[in-house]
Parts: structure tokens; sequence; C-alpha cells
């Protein structure tokens, strides 16, 4: 099936690396961006076609469009393909917001067409490995859990960090994904939340010597934390910031009533996994990954849509992950600390 590309930003090259290790099923055709020299440039190192956006939308010869321009644009280029007949893979988030999503969800039905989105990192082998343990019943019992992903923000590193403190951005629409992603995949939906979440910082400034501006407004919530019940009646706790100064490494753990368990970083396709052994008292590595240079890259979930339309093997699930977890994005964002627990209707 031939692909095409709509933002060419860093991301770009991370997707390129990995679909370039499947020519046999997909071809990268054409890219585009709103920055025209940016997709001349990506189209020279890459070999393919330079059309604009609206070229790439409305091409005969484009079966997939991948989406990934910045977090405001998603829903309209999504939107746009999926309603001239084209399949959609879109970086997360899938949308901004319920409205959106529901657009989106009834577009993709009256076009007879998908719209799959990152993270896809639950198809690495760290991932595939967790849901083997736990559905081994090698914890015991799930009887909670724990996922925090703590950081001081971008700015220090980010060729472009502005967008990340502009709606659409932070640190639940950004990183939540990963971990809310991997949760439902282990645990089933989100049935109910409680949330807090605050503006710690109101300008950021930018560390990153490249980039041309030196301060950032912040104009959305940086700190989010809260808790989460699955309808299987497990709870969860979540913290998701870009306030702290980096004290741990980002954490996903299930615990049983007869251990624990230590997934990879849901960030990335393969990594370590420990299992905390109850007569040593401590965490024991039970995993780690055989390429020692976590050789993964952003694609694996293009390759598996690719896969499951030319097999018509698309499933109604999978589909439908992408907007749950705009739901409770969506219900954790608006959350009114007077709500008590806020029942997450499926809105899809």
């Amino acid at each position: 099936m031939n692909i095409g590309i709509i933002g060419c930003g860093s991301i770009s090259n991370q997707y390129m690396i990995g679909l370039n290790k499947y020519k046999k099923d997909i071809e990268v055709a054409a890219c585009a961006d709103i920055d025209k020299n940016k997709a001349d440039q990506f189209s020279n190192e890459n070999n393919i076609k330079t059309l604009s956006v609206d070229e790439m939308i409305l091409s005969d010869e484009i079966d997939i469009v991948i989406n990934l321009t910045p977090p405001l644009s998603h829903f309209e280029i999504s939107y746009k393909s999926l309603k001239n007949g084209k399949h959609v893979f879109s970086e997360k988030p899938i949308a901004l917001t319920i409205d959106e999503g529901k657009k989106l969800f009834s577009t993709m039905k009256e076009n007879n067409v998908y719209l799959y989105a990152a993270p896809d990192t639950f198809l690495g082998p760290a991932f595939k490995k967790a849901q083997e343990l736990l559905s081994s019943k090698k914890i015991g019992k799930i009887i909670g859990g724990s996922a925090n992903f703590t950081s001081h923000g971008v700015e220090g590193w980010h060729p472009n960090p502005e967008f990340y403190y502009k709606k659409g951005g932070g640190p639940l629409f950004d990183m939540g994904p990963y971990y809310l992603t991997a949760l439902v995949k282990a645990l089933g939906p989100v049935q109910e939340v409680i949330g807090y979440s605050k503006k710690t910082f109101e300008k950021r400034n930018v560390e990153n010597p490249e980039v041309n501006y030196r301060e950032i407004n912040v104009d959305i919530d940086t700190h989010y934390f809260g808790l989460l019940k699955f309808k299987s009646g497990i709870i969860i706790d979540f913290q998701v910031t870009f306030d702290i100064w980096k004290p741990y490494d980002p954490k996903l753990e299930i615990y049983g009533d007869e251990s624990s368990l230590k997934l990879a970083d849901p960030n990335n396709y393969d990594g370590e996994i420990f299992i905390f052994d109850k007569e040593l008292y401590q965490w024991e590595l039970i995993y780690s990954s055989p390429d020692s240079q976590n050789n993964f890259y952003r694609g694996l979930g293009v390759v598996n849509m690719v896969e499951a339309i030319k097999n018509n093997t698309v499933s109604e699930d999978e589909l439908s992950v992408p907007f749950h977890i705009l739901e409770v994005m969506c219900s954790l964002d608006s959350y009114n600390l007077d709500s008590g627990w806020k029942k997450i209707i499926q809105q899809f």
C-alpha cells in the first residue's frame, strides 16, 4: 500500500527508519508539510515525492496518510483525509475534544476507511512479554498498580518546544497516551476517574541553544494526578508532569496479591521487566531485550494496520482504543474537584 506522510518534523525520521524495514508491504511514496523547505529536505533524504498538503489528501495514488503534524492539526488533517477516502494513521492524541473524536469516528464509518493511532509501543516485545506474564498469573490476582511519568519538560532539548505548552500539548495529551494505552491493553477499559491538575509555571525558559526563542508562555496545565478505576474494579494511581526535576525513571507497575511486576517504559518498544522476589525482598530481572540497542522505531502500528486491512482482519476493539483514551484524557482534563468518581461515558 502507498503511504503519504504529512508533517516532516523530527519524528518523521524515526518513522522512516521503521517503515523502511517493511518495504515489501509498504511504500512511502510522498511527503507534505506546510513548510515546503522541510518537505523538500525530507523528500530528498528519502527519495520520495513532495506534494502540498491538499495534493496529498486528494491524491488517488495514496492509500494511507500518516499524520505527523503538531497536535492542534491532528483533527483537521485526519478528518480531511478520511473524508477523501484515505485510511489514516495518526500520531497521538487522535483528537483534542470529544466532539472532534465523534466527527472522526463517524467520518471513518461513513467512508468505509480506518483510523489507527499512536502509540503503537504495545506491539513491541516488552509489552507482549508483560501481557504473557500477567495472563499466567505470575503475580497472582491483580489488585492495583501505578503509572508515573515525571520530568521538567522538553525545553532543554526539543528543537521546537513551544507547542508542548499549548492546547494539545502538555504531559496528559503528550505522554499520557503511552501509559493509558498500555493500561487499557493490559486491564481493559477505564470506568471512572478522579483527577487533579495545575499549571505550576506561567512561563518556561528555553534552554536549547538551537531554538530561536528564549521563553514560552504556558497556556495549559502541566501537572496531573489521578486515580483510574477499571471496569474490573482495579484502581491505578496515575501521574504525568512536566514540572518535576526528575526524581526517578518512568514507572509502570502492576500489583498482584502474590507479587508485583515492573513493566518496561511504555514510551519504548522494548526494555527490562522485573518481578518482586518476596523471599529476597528485592526486584528480580526476568526479561531484558535480546537487542541490546533496543533497535525498534516508530511505525509498527502502520505495519499492523496495513496487514489488518490487506487480510480483512481489522478489529473494532483495536479501532476503539484511541477513542477510549481520548475519553479518559478529556475526563481527567475537565475534572471538577467536587465531582467524586467521574464516570467515563462511552461516546463512540
